[in-house]
């Protein structure tokens, strides 16, 4: 009999890695505790377009991701997002010249898992509170509704979320628990002016800012000036608890600050805490498995806190597991 896999969790790694098990034939059910699916590859979606306020880019390094990008998407979904980009240090800005290509979905980043869910089962606003065991694996959510039943479970939540799922059944609990995460505070913004600056994207090393993305630079993401705010990683954990008014004020006139700009009127306004951001330092391995109680961890924390670092972490699960 085919083995079936529950896994939680419908970012880039789950996605991936159900993609990946779905193709030899494995039966797999994805589960979400978000009202759609990317984790943290979000995008909102506003009047005047969407506003990417997690991953802004991506890059292909990996000779396995391009082939994988190859196979699941049309040539034209994913393109290079073709602007100028700066650094910002010691109050000067410069320009930020890669060799590499930054790629970006059209329309926005979520679309990346929007494809890659439109192929499985994916169930979302489903919050996954404790793993079961009987002959099977089952999940239960939060109103006590169960899923099921699994012969393996695969958690793909940040490393705080995953230990508390896994902690009653396995050993690996102890060591993922111990993989620290930077928040990051993000403020979206949709001006009425347009603020004309000659750059897409500014990396900034700043007291409190860590990025500026002029997000309708971006392909598809409407014609309105707006923008991505993003504090650097120990300014948001520096102000991980406070107000979210206070936080939208002071990131907002950092980046006026720094771009020299007044802002002015703004059709839409809005801020996130990604509370689970980025690794601190990545995990030893390129995924967690506990062959002997069916049951697996995976995600970008393991081998880099970018969106190749969540594939190439599913993937090598996947190879495992098949």
């Amino acid at each position: 009999m085919t083995k079936t896999v529950g896994i939680i969790g419908a970012g880039i790694s789950g996605l991936t890695l159900g993609t990946q098990l779905k193709a030899r034939g494995v039966p797999v059910e994805v589960f979400d505790k978000g009202r759609s699916v990317g984790g943290r590859t979000a995008s909102r979606r506003t009047d005047w377009g969407y506003l990417d306020h997690g991953a802004q880019y991506f890059t292909i390094r990996d000779p396995d991701f391009q082939a994988f990008l190859q196979a699941h998407f049309p040539p034209d979904r994913l393109v290079p997002w073709q602007v100028d980009f700066a650094r910002f240090e010691h109050n000067q800005m410069h320009p930020d010249n890669l060799d590499e290509a930054r790629y970006v979905p059209r329309q926005s980043m979520s679309a990346l898992c929007k494809q890659l869910a439109a192929n499985l089962r994916v169930r979302t606003q489903v919050k996954i509170r404790q793993l079961k065991r009987q002959t099977h694996w089952w999940l239960q959510d939060e109103s006590g509704n169960e899923y099921g039943p699994f012969d393996q479970l695969v958690v793909t939540a940040p490393p705080p979320q995953t230990a508390d799922l896994l902690r009653p059944h396995s050993d690996l609990a102890a060591e993922i628990s111990q993989i620290q995460m930077w928040p990051c505070w993000t403020l979206m913004l949709v001006t009425r002016q347009p603020v004309l600056i000659p750059f897409g994207g500014i990396k900034c090393n700043h007291p409190i800012l860590g990025w500026i993305g002029l997000n309708h630079t971006k392909p598809g993401r409407g014609d309105l000036t707006a923008l991505t705010v993003q504090a650097n990683w120990n300014w948001s954990a520096d102000n991980l608890e406070q107000q979210r008014e206070v936080i939208g004020d002071s990131l907002q006139q950092a980046a006026e600050q720094l771009l020299g700009f007044n802002f002015g009127a703004l059709h839409y306004q809005a801020i996130h805490l990604w509370r689970y951001a980025a690794p601190i330092a990545v995990a030893s391995q390129p995924y967690f498995l506990d062959a002997a109680n069916h049951l697996a961890a995976c995600g970008d924390w393991c081998v880099a806190g970018r969106v190749e670092g969540a594939f190439l972490s599913a993937n090598a699960l996947s190879k495992q597991m098949l």
